[in-house]
């Protein structure tokens, strides 16, 4: 039998379980602490039905009824009532207020030195009103509370406003009692300030650690080497430095990662489901023809009620959390792919009407590679007005020059500043992954299996090995053919020139001598003294310390550029002439 068990030390901790305990639609036992702490047994079985308690009648009051002591010997009394009660019981989960008390801190030991099979869940004051999906969840799932880890990790160069922004936004939001590791990561060319506001940044839910590059890497290795899962367990939110997060990003995260992740009908979405989209788009970017306004609501059609989120194959780079099994075959992967185009180039994988096979430089391009080959998908939330737990602030200075303001409206969403999640789903909950909308690149409304018989079709044409899934390894997709489909050889060897030359280097003899100066006259060794004071004395002529955020960005910075958000800022370009073709009192 499913046994969830509450604790409640006080009327003040009961105040703010009421809404959880009155959410469930099954029997959940209480233990309280008495009369002497404020809450009668007898007085709060009235109260519960006077508040019109949904669950009221399976409610069952456990009422310790502890002696007036000290706050040591309370915890403890109230600690092993507690036991004895769970011994009997025997709950699957725990559900009480995580606060810097005794009776906290010594009921957490003590239950974890009997060594009874029971989940604890310990929520912050203030933080159980946003995890009210509890209730929801089914017990499965409820048990990996304490074993879904999530990294916060930013990737960050010389924006340090923009920095400041994200960090802030991130340390106000509501964590649940989880603990939560920042991992940031700085550029090689990351200024001063930068550097400083990172190193005096204090995290206050969970370890901070940096990363500083000595060579400049770029955007695609800044990310895909960002992060690496340590565990099945291990998921990571991958933010740039110029996105912003809600409140309540980290309750959405966990919501989606119990009800996909761990519930005993989610065999299908562990497989296909590679991350949660904390952002809601307003345009598909992957159509040939370029970017293109899109509405959910719209794509989906009447079939699903208009709030309920999609899955679609479009990987998120605006705030998103991704999932370490398809993170790490991903790696693998990409790993591959870089290695052939560096040597032979035998593979031919591409995406056929994809705008990303004009990139070159973005991380994007091989992951939709990847995920098309493997009809993977993820989570897009899909609120009222593109209420989002993510947003784009698209800085100046990187990829959008000044006097392009009027079109980053269509980029921009709102943040969701009030938590209204359960309130916004069809039926107050998440759907189960099969009854979830699916979309494929392009924003077309399809299905798992169709967008899986494509998959497999074209797996033919890019690959000699036998198509494998389930396993998260991509060496299946990596089998080049002798020769293409068109009939043309592969040359074994790519397209390397003179492979036949030895390249050889003619070593160099260096030689060590001491120069003597020629003997100097004492007027000649005045003035030099006379020298050395003014060279010393005069920071003119000192040595500059170098600061490589203040070099000027070469060309070929330029060219290294990510293509996908080149392509972004082309597309603010043509809105914003758009914008000002149709308002022109504006120019």
């Amino acid at each position: 039998m499913e046994t969830v068990l509450f604790f409640a030390d006080g009327p003040e901790q009961m105040v703010e379980l009421h809404p959880l305990l009155c959410r469930y639609n099954q029997p959940v036992h209480l233990v309280i602490t008495g009369k002497e702490r404020g809450l009668d047994g007898v007085a709060l079985e009235e109260a519960l039905y006077a508040s019109k308690c949904l669950n009221a009648d399976n409610i069952v009051i456990h009422d310790l009824a502890l002696p007036v002591a000290d706050e040591l010997a309370i915890a403890s009394m109230a600690a092993q009532g507690l036991i004895r009660l769970a011994q009997v019981l025997q709950p699957q989960i725990l559900i009480l207020i995580r606060q810097d008390q005794p009776t906290f801190h010594i009921m957490e030991a003590m239950v974890q030195a009997e060594d009874i099979s029971i989940t604890t869940i310990g929520l912050p004051m203030g933080d159980v009103r946003h995890s009210l999906w509890i209730a929801d969840l089914p017990m499965d799932a409820l048990q990996h509370w304490n074993d879904v880890e999530v990294d916060i990790v930013v990737i960050t160069d010389r924006r340090p406003h923009s920095l400041s922004r994200l960090l802030q936004s991130s340390n106000r939001a509501h964590y649940l009692g989880d603990t939560v590791n920042l991992k940031i990561h700085l550029e090689q060319s990351s200024d001063r300030v930068t550097r400083m506001l990172v190193n005096g940044f204090k995290w206050q839910h969970g370890k901070k650690t940096m990363r500083h590059r000595i060579k400049k890497g770029g955007l695609m290795p800044a990310i895909v080497e960002s992060w690496y899962p340590s565990s099945n367990d291990n998921y990571a939110v991958l933010l740039e430095d110029d996105i912003e997060v809600s409140p309540y990003f980290y309750v959405w995260t966990k919501y989606s990662i119990l009800q996909y992740r761990y519930s005993k009908d989610s065999r299908e979405a562990r497989q296909f489901m590679y991350g949660i989209s904390l952002y809601s788009p307003r345009h598909l970017e992957l159509l040939p023809q370029g970017r293109r306004p899109f509405d959910p609501v719209k794509a989906i059609g009447e079939d699903y009620d208009t709030r309920i989120p999609y899955v679609t194959q479009i990987p998120c780079s605006w705030g998103a959390v991704y999932f370490p099994e398809h993170w790490r075959e991903f790696h693998g992967y990409l790993t591959s792919r870089m290695e052939d185009l560096r040597q032979d180039q035998l593979l031919n994988i591409t995406v056929p009407g994809s705008r990303s096979e004009r990139w070159k430089k973005s991380w994007k391009k091989y992951f939709i590679e990847l995920v098309y080959l493997r009809s993977y998908v993820m989570l897009y939330p899909n609120f009222q007005l593109f209420e989002s737990f993510s947003t784009n602030h698209l800085e100046l200075g990187t990829h959008v020059k000044k006097g392009r303001n009027n079109a980053l409206d269509q980029f921009l969403v709102p943040l969701m500043e009030r938590d209204t999640i359960l309130s916004q789903l069809p039926e107050n909950h998440l759907p189960n992954f099969a009854d979830l909308p699916v979309l494929d690149l392009w924003g077309q409304l399809v299905t798992l299996d169709g967008m899986e018989k494509i998959a497999s079709d074209w797996h033919k044409n890019i690959s000699s090995c036998e198509r494998v899934t389930g396993r998260f390894d991509p060496q299946d997709l990596l089998c080049p053919f002798t020769h293409h489909r068109n009939g043309k050889k592969v040359k074994m060897g790519g397209n390397k020139k003179n492979s036949g030359e030895i390249e050889i280097v003619q070593p160099i003899e260096y030689v060590t001598m001491a120069a003597t100066a020629p003997p100097s006259s004492a007027e000649d060794e005045d003035n030099n003294m006379m020298m050395d004071e003014i060279w010393t004395d005069n920071e003119a002529f000192l040595p500059v310390p170098i600061d490589v955020s203040q070099m000027s960005s070469p060309e070929t910075d330029h060219l290294s550029e990510d293509d996908e958000l080149m392509d972004v800022e082309n597309d603010i370009e043509t809105l914003n002439t758009l914008y000002h073709r149709l308002h022109p009192e504006n120019n």
